[in-house]
């Protein structure tokens, strides 16, 4: 791999090195892991990742993005079905607390206090 390999030439790379078909290259991901290693077995503990497009090119963005510190950076290729249900249960909990809290800043101003003989 280099800095010009993209997402998708890596997953069907790693296909062939582990002796799996290059044809099933579709139903695999390339993601970029963020995640810290945990625990006196230093198990590795995922905080997030996120799937890369298939002509991104996985190592130039990791030498232009670090992560905080305490944090490791990590390639994983993931079954693209395995993504997806991960996604579909993930709840963005961050701005739906923000949407909430704007729909009642706009209720509270829509209402107009009576008038006081």
């Amino acid at each position: 791999a280099t800095g010009s390999s993209g997402a998708r030439e890596l997953v069907k790379e790693a296909l062939e090195r582990y002796g799996l078909s290059q044809l099933s290259a579709g139903q695999y991901a390339l993601c970029d892991v963020i995640g810290r290693f945990e625990g006196p077995e230093k198990q590795w503990q995922t905080e997030g990742l996120r799937v890369l497009g298939d002509y991104e090119k996985p190592l130039l963005i990791q030498d232009l993005w670090k992560p905080r510190e305490g944090f490791s950076r990590r390639l994983e290729l993931r079954k693209r079905a395995e993504v997806e249900e991960l996604a579909a249960r993930d709840v963005d909990t961050t701005t739906a607390g923000q949407s909430r809290a704007r729909g009642r800043e706009r209720v509270r101003g829509a209402a107009t206090p009576p008038k006081l003989p």
